[in-house]
């Protein structure tokens, strides 16, 4: 069997982080097709964090020093009296772990846990917590987050259980004064022909609903192009650091592999993917290559100065793809400059 691989490419400029950058929470049930009275689901946690303040350990942030009472659970916050019985049984925050960028002061993690709940649970489950970097419009210090998913295992209009898109990002995010830019969030939803959406979150009152000065984007799922009504609701927070205009703005050129990746299944492959810095070097360098959307077992080596161009790094990819991975998979990689 082969798989068509895709690598879509972004590039920022890094300048000159407290320790939360934002995060994704999503599910999916392991049996969508489930008529039972009880439904397990997957629940699948992202978070971003200011590196090495906290350590690239697993059960992340408790295994960094001075950390160990922070652990809590994920809580119910609207609609749990429909909660399944999750409440009874809640899972906590801790995930592992899954890369770092020591240039970039940024560690991303993540777990995956089961749960189960009743047929037809309906609710809205929350990571809440603080120490939020300080924000500067408006200037605020000490704000807390609030990352809420939305989960509904009631039956699809098509007669099966949904599964929420699922979101990857990097965070924080950088923008130059004065200068437009473009975030890209990748987003991807197994259930073929659902229409995918994102919006910006919008500010409610009433219980237990706060007003944020941070960034979160929602990713919606709904049955079709004409429906009003969403399936899930995941949601994606993240920073946006405003930088002055830097000495060179030129950014980096991301350089595609030599050659079409298609793999097979159990077959181990290789590939480089470099980037060219195109300012002067005692201006600006090439600090990392970041992925931002990862294909699973994907592993990558350090960032490395070519031998015949100065101006150009690069990064060694590895994959041995498996079965349940036949298909096309999505790499996505950012290039960052400072």
């Amino acid at each position: 069997m082969c798989l068509g691989l895709f690598i879509l490419f972004c590039y920022f400029i890094f300048t000159n982080a407290t320790h939360f950058n934002g995060g994704t929470i999503g599910w999916a049930p392991v049996n969508p097709y489930d008529n039972s009275t009880s439904v397990k689901i997957t629940i699948t946690q992202s978070y971003s964090w200011t590196y090495p303040y906290i350590k690239c350990a697993n059960n992340v942030p408790i295994s960094t020093s001075g950390w160990s009472g922070a652990n809590t659970n994920l809580t119910c916050v609207v609609d749990c009296s429909t909660d399944g019985g999750y409440s009874s049984a809640p899972i906590n925050i801790l995930t592992d772990c899954t890369s770092t960028s020591s240039s970039l002061k940024m560690m991303t993690s993540e777990r995956s846990k089961n749960v189960t709940l009743s047929s037809g649970a309906h609710f809205y489950l929350a990571y809440r917590g603080s120490a939020w970097v300080g924000l500067n419009d408006p200037a605020q210090q000490g704000l807390d987050w609030s990352i809420i998913t939305y989960i509904d295992l009631r039956k699809r209009p098509d007669g099966f259980i949904n599964t929420s898109p699922v979101a990857k990002f990097v965070s924080p995010q950088y923008a130059i004064v004065n200068k437009t830019i473009q975030i890209n969030i990748p987003v991807s939803d197994v259930n073929a022909g659902d229409d995918v959406r994102c919006r910006w979150s919008t500010y409610t009152s009433g219980y237990r609903r706060r007003r944020r000065s941070n960034n979160e984007d929602r990713v919606e799922d709904f049955i079709d192009g004409t429906s009003i009504i969403p399936m899930s609701s995941v949601p994606v927070q993240f920073l946006i650091y405003v930088q002055s205009q830097p000495v060179c703005s030129t950014e980096p050129i991301i350089i595609p592999p030599d050659r079409c990746l298609e793999v097979q299944v159990g077959i181990s492959i290789s590939f480089n993917l470099s980037a060219m810095n195109l300012c002067n070097p005692s201006v600006a360098t090439l600090t990392d290559i970041v992925v931002s959307s990862g294909i699973t077992s994907m592993t990558h080596g350090n960032l490395t100065q070519s031998s015949t161009n100065s101006s150009i790094y690069y990064k060694t990819f590895t994959w041995t793809p498996q079965t349940n991975q036949v298909g096309s998979q999505q790499l996505c990689t950012t290039a960052y400059t400072r």
